[in-house]
């Protein structure tokens, strides 16, 4: 073989950084560069001669399986490293699986107090209705008048000035009719107390309207304790 001097090939850059050349090789001697490292003459030959040593002694078939005992030694390494990575990664998922579900509870646990309280506020305006209809001796009427507003009106004669009716409902509109204002007399009681049409009737004297039927005898049984105009 040829002698061979490789000197240095790469110009540095301003400001960049270059790791040190490789040991040069000396005259007279063979020199190979293999996945980026530099195997010197003497490696070189010492390897050689110990392939031919192994391959004198054992045999090809040996030396062959020799070699692939210790990649499959590798490859077993490398598959535990892999099933390592894989378990921490599915500790890590359950984790935040385990994370959301309890925040999941802790909001639906917000929830179920919410409705709580809302049920508890609409228990004490219905009390409250039928205690001020009874201190008062007049008819209290729960109205929604829209936009989640709750109108309290006092009747206090027989002659209410007002009709009602199912609004809502059905099958195109997708929720439950619910008992309304369908009409208010002119210069009647309802009238004079600022009752419109449309509005909804949500208790009558503290009883919470669930239907029309209902509606009307709950507003038998109140005129029924009013006193006459």
């Amino acid at each position: 073989a040829h002698g061979l001097h490789l000197g240095p090939v790469l110009a540095r850059a301003p400001g960049s950084s270059i790791a040190p050349a490789p040991p040069q090789p000396t005259k007279g001697c063979a020199s190979s560069v293999a996945m980026g490292a530099w195997c010197s003459c003497e490696e070189t030959s010492r390897n050689i001669r110990q392939a031919q040593e192994d391959i004198t002694t054992k045999g090809v078939g040996a030396v062959l399986e020799e070699a692939a005992g210790t990649l499959q030694e590798k490859v077993v390494q490398a598959a535990g490293s892999l099933e390592k990575f894989l378990d921490e990664a599915v500790a890590e998922a359950e984790k935040n699986q385990a994370v959301a579900e309890a925040e999941k509870g802790t909001k639906a646990a917000e929830e179920v107090a919410e409705k709580a309280a809302v049920q508890v506020v609409d228990a004490t305006v219905e009390v409250a209705a039928a205690a001020v209809a009874a201190i008062t001796g007049t008819m209290v009427v729960e109205f929604d008048s829209g936009n989640g507003t709750v109108k309290m009106v006092a009747f206090k004669t027989p002659q209410l000035g007002l009709a009602l009716a199912l609004s809502g409902g059905g099958c195109c509109s997708g929720g439950k009719a619910k008992v309304a204002v369908k009409s208010v007399d002119k210069k009647g009681q309802a009238e004079t107390l600022g009752v419109h049409t449309s509005w909804k009737v949500m208790s009558i004297n503290g009883t919470q309207v669930m239907g029309l039927d209902q509606a009307q005898k709950l507003l038998k049984d109140g005129v029924a304790k009013l006193p006459q105009a």
